[in-house]
Parts: structure tokens; sequence; C-alpha cells
């Protein structure tokens, strides 16, 4: 059995924060929680959703893994007026989505035939910035804009976002009074743009806060939540090592 009512932008912002990374995931119910957790095709970035049963309206379920293709749902989730409730059954192997007068049968993909669920690397990071998630937002936003990698990183106790170009540099710079938080250690590495760019697009991330753990060549993490804590997000992604 799963049985669950929410409101259709909340839960098309929870799918969202999965569905920027990749195009189809396994959502896995109990009692309490569904969790999401997917790794993209080059295995560089990770993504763990988890959505508290208190997020929904009604929520019913026993265990279950449920094989979503995301795009096609996003479709059906793009159609939601605002104030629209999203009621979510399984029925027939198939997921029914009943929401502002219309009613689909989404078709559930084999767990079997979706990349395998990652465990999640244990790794204690030494530098933790904590920030607005749109201030983020707009550095990733312009630092797209000059080269394809990004530096993250902490330098006396500053937390600074570098790209350089073919003939552009840009250098993005918060001292400690400028953020809600900083700890840690100097760090600093290197990521794919490609990656933030696509994490940090999504609409949940820039209405909150966003706490990133940095080390030195080391992959950052990105957590966030939002609906008062009831849906979290992380996303782990590999750096690129600089030639020395």
């Amino acid at each position: 059995m799963f049985k669950a009512t929410i409101d259709a932008e909340l839960f098309k912002d929870a799918v969202d924060i999965v569905s920027v990374l990749v195009d189809e995931s396994i959502f896995s119910t109990d009692e309490e929680v569904i969790i999401s957790k997917a790794v993209e095709p080059a295995n560089a970035a990770m993504v763990i959703l988890e959505m508290k049963k208190n997020a929904f309206d009604i929520y019913e379920s026993d265990s279950h893994e449920l094989g979503i293709d995301l795009k096609r749902l996003s479709t059906v989730l793009d159609m939601a007026q605002r104030g629209d409730m999203v009621e979510l059954e399984l029925e027939d192997h198939k997921l029914k989505i009943v929401m502002g007068g219309l009613r689909y049968h989404l078709s559930l993909l084999d767990p079997s035939t979706i990349r395998k669920i990652p465990k999640v690397p244990q790794i204690q990071l030494p530098a933790k910035v904590v920030v607005d998630g749109s201030t983020i937002q707009r550095a990733i936003k312009a630092a797209s804009t000059v080269g394809s990698y990004v530096a993250l990183g902490v330098e006396d106790e500053s937390f600074y976002i570098e790209t350089e170009g073919d003939t552009d540099k840009l250098r993005f710079v918060l001292g400690k009074d400028e953020l809600i938080d900083l700890q840690g250690d100097d760090v600093r590495s290197l990521f794919s743009l490609d990656y933030l760019r696509s994490i940090t697009r999504s609409r949940a991330f820039g209405r909150g806060i966003v706490t990133l753990e940095i080390g030195i060549d080391y992959p950052i993490k990105i957590s966030f939540s939002f609906a008062d804590d009831k849906i979290r997000a992380l996303y782990i992604v590999a750096p690129r090592v600089e030639a020395v």
C-alpha cells in the first residue's frame, strides 16, 4: 500500500532536487519516510532526497521501491496550478496521480533496470560554510559565464568561489561576518561547473540556508532542508584534482 497527498508545488520542488542530476530514480518508501538516492551516469555526483511523513497531508505506506521516470513525473507536475494538491496512490503497478481535476496513471520502472543505489561515502571534511542558498546560486551563475571549472575554498576566515577562463577571471569572496557560519581550516577544491550549475538551479536550493562541507581535493557535501526541515537534500560532488 502507498497513498499520499501533498501540496503540488512542494512535491515538484522535491522531485526537482533529484531530476537536476538524473532522469530516473528509485523512491524507497516505508511507514515514516520516502528516500531517493541516485548517482549521475559519470559517477561524479550523488543526490539523496529525504521526505518525512509530516511533509504530507496524508501519508500511508508499506515498504516499496518505486522506479520513477523523473522526466515524465515532472511533466505531469508542471500541469499543477498554485494551490493544487497532488494525490498519489500505488495502483496495479502504476502510480496514480490526481491533481486539479487531472488524473494520470504513470507506469513505474523496474527497479532492477535503474542504476544501483550508491553507498554514501562517509567522509569528514575539515571546513564548513553556512550561507544563503540564493547567494551561492548567484555566484555559480556568474562563474558559469567565465569558465568550466570553479574552485571553492576557505582562506583567512573568508569563503571564496573563483574561476578562470581563456580571457576572464572571477573571484567572489564573503568574509566570516557575511556568512551564517564558518568553521574549520583553510581548504580548496576544484569542481566542474556543470554539476554545480545543475544542483543550484532548483527553486528549493535558493529558498533557504545551505551548508557546504569542503576539503582539499576532496568531494564537496552540499546540504539543505525546506518545508520546516520536513524535506532534506544532500549532494556529494567529486573534485577535479588540479595539476601541480
